[in-house]
């Protein structure tokens, strides 16, 4: 426990993005009635809690369309009148025009901003335990003021932890796949003819073959393909292949004969034999005029 926060729902490890943080007054509640203050309004049966979603609002603007109804688009007018308006006659204490500069430069330091957490009621421990994502205690405030700054102070530094994460998140999986692509063996990296055609008749035409029935499962299977494909120079004969193997009905010997050509015609260009993959190409096209 650091600072007297305890994490009392969701993993540390992987955070939800919905964060609902509370603290406890630790006052006479006769105190608590007989304060004229706003935030005393906000404290029920000892309770004061903010709430922030970082999912679905990961930017300032994102918080005033959903909470005020307020919407920045192309006419920034429109929307800092409905700001103002909002806010109850707030022309009188800022100025409107530096209001205005500042929201037309938003997007340029946008992510400097922390998302605002937003004060709500709840009557109980066990309700606030029951939200959704992860729940914070803060500890116990004799100090109202105190308490109101720890509940809108944490989900700044909660804000800023699942950002990163976000990216960490997508980072990742961006390397992932680049992993997945580098392991993928191609045409190229293959020793020889032999077994260019080998892999050819005996693993990636057989695979289409089998997943043809399966949308799903062929689309996949033709990534894989495609991916050992991904060095070879005449994609006619890939498409051929694909072609051939697409359908659903069943193959015919013709096809069949085809398919083997093909691999031998591939197996040719990839040890550069090229008047042994012509004379391949010449069969193919033989056969098809049939």
């Amino acid at each position: 426990m650091i600072l007297n926060i305890e994490q009392k729902k969701g993993d540390p490890s992987h955070l939800d993005g919905r964060i609902t943080v509370y603290a406890w007054i630790d006052i006479d509640p006769s105190e608590l009635i007989s304060m004229k203050h706003p935030i005393a309004s906000m404290v029920h049966n000892g309770y004061i809690v903010a709430q922030g979603n970082f999912k679905e609002q990961s930017s300032l603007k994102d918080f005033l369309k959903s909470e005020m109804g307020i919407s920045f688009g192309e006419n920034l007018d429109e929307g800092l009148a409905q700001l103002l308006d909002k806010m109850n006659g707030l022309e009188s204490a800022l100025d409107p025009q530096k209001l205005k500069d500042r929201l037309e430069n938003m997007s340029d330091f946008e992510e400097f901003i922390p998302t605002p957490a937003k004060v709500v009621p709840f009557h109980s421990e066990s309700e606030i335990l029951a939200q959704e994502g992860d729940v914070f205690f803060i500890g116990a405030y004799k100090n109202i003021g105190n308490a109101v700054l720890g509940v809108n102070a944490l989900p700044i530094l909660y804000q800023a932890r699942f950002r990163e994460q976000e990216i960490s998140k997508v980072r990742n999986e961006i390397e992932m796949l680049i992993s997945q692509i580098e392991r993928s063996e191609s045409i190229n990296n293959v020793a020889n003819t032999e077994n260019v055609e080998e892999k050819l008749l005996k693993e990636f035409i057989p695979n289409l073959l089998y997943s043809r029935k399966e949308p799903h499962m062929f689309e996949e299977a033709q990534g894989q393909f495609c991916r050992f494909m991904s060095g070879y120079r005449f994609k006619e004969d890939i498409d051929a292949i694909i072609s051939i193997l697409g359908g659903n009905e069943e193959l015919t010997s013709k096809q069949y004969k085809l398919l083997e050509l093909y691999a031998k015609k591939i197996a040719a260009v990839k040890k550069e034999d090229f008047s042994a993959a012509e004379a391949y190409n010449k069969e193919i096209q033989q056969l098809l005029a049939i």
